[in-house]
């Protein structure tokens, strides 16, 4: 009977390593079906099961020199309000907040600027989320910058509305709205859409034709005011004034003197300062989403002007987050 050979060390070894890295492999195939590898860290994460009913949470995220802010409604649903500038690094902090926020479903995105720091994450955010409805501008495939063509190639297929003036979405079950207050209606011939679409590659334009929102939960208000300037925050000035001191959608009232907290325009550039603004709203929180202390010097001075009690500034602060109840709202 022949004898058995035995088989070496280095024979075993390297049959181990071999399964081993066969495993490893199908692992990571696996594993990236359903999470993809390179954010795993940001799925390795403990979820809170989202807000209590009743309950809204604003997340302004820390993406440097961009705007993210991740919104839980008090009735369930979620919005997200653009997606930084698309860097992994911040790809992987917006998933994270989302993932400890149990949100797999954003009922609400919304891309307010062309800009690379705001639209640049959203096509990736895109592929691991599902999207029920998107805000987005009214450019008809002009796309301006190549992240906002990517987001647009990503986007498509999806229930799409172009951010103009007067769209608005409200909760049923809880007494919540969200609503358009700029750029104007895509059809006003001196709007700044038709300003953007005449000088696509004009910062103004660009800057000047984002979507400036207003949210609103048991009388506290949040004021988006993405990168529009100070010719645009004296337009809404203007048109308020003329509107008798309200906004009116569909018996949802928009009334800039119950604004509490500003999501400050333009990374407090002084291009955005229009000081009539500042002193009609009176914000008490002020957030400024930058990595640059010197880009927010502009609007320093006009919001401790106007009164506003505490200002957050992301490169300070991180990630800010603000919760409303019945009660009123704390930053948390």
């Amino acid at each position: 009977m022949a004898e058995k050979k035995k088989l070496s060390k280095n024979r075993i070894r390297g049959i181990v390593v071999a399964c081993v890295s066969v495993a490893i492999a199908a692992a990571l195939i696996i594993t990236n079906f359903f999470i993809p590898v390179k954010y795993l860290a940001s799925y390795m994460v403990v979820r809170n099961k989202g807000a209590k009913a009743g309950v809204m949470r604003v997340h302004f995220i820390d993406v440097g020199y961009g705007d993210c802010t991740v919104i839980e409604l008090p009735d369930g649903k979620n919005m997200l309000i653009d997606g930084g500038n698309g860097s992994m690094t911040n790809e992987a902090k917006i998933l994270k907040v989302l993932n400890k926020c149990d949100i797999d479903i954003i009922d609400y995105l919304v891309c307010t600027n062309v800009n690379a720091e705001h639209c640049g994450g959203l096509a990736e955010i895109i592929k691991y989320k599902k999207i029920n409805k998107i805000y987005m501008p009214g450019l008809d495939f002009v796309y301006t910058t190549d992240e906002y063509k990517n987001f647009c190639i990503q986007a498509s297929g999806i229930n799409s509305v172009i951010s103009q003036y007067g769209k608005f979405e409200a909760g049923e079950e809880y007494d919540y709205f969200f609503s358009f207050l700029s750029p104007s209606v895509i059809t006003n011939e001196k709007g700044e859409y038709n300003d953007l679409l005449e000088n696509p590659q004009s910062a103004e334009a660009r800057n000047n034709a984002s979507a400036v929102i207003w949210l609103e939960y048991a009388g506290t208000g949040f004021l988006f005011t993405s990168d529009v300037t100070g010719s645009v925050l004296k337009s809404i000035c203007a048109n308020y004034k003329t509107a008798d001191g309200y906004f009116d959608f569909k018996g949802h009232k928009v009334t800039l003197e119950n604004c509490k907290v500003l999501k400050v325009a333009n990374h407090g550039s002084e291009n955005s300062v229009y000081t009539p603004f500042y002193d009609l709203v009176k914000p008490e929180t002020a957030v400024i989403s930058t990595n640059n202390i010197e880009s927010s010097n502009g609007l320093l001075t006009e919001l401790v002007g106007s009164g506003c009690e505490k200002i957050y500034r992301t490169d300070e602060a991180g990630t800010v987050t603000i919760e409303v109840t019945a009660e009123g709202y704390a930053v948390v």
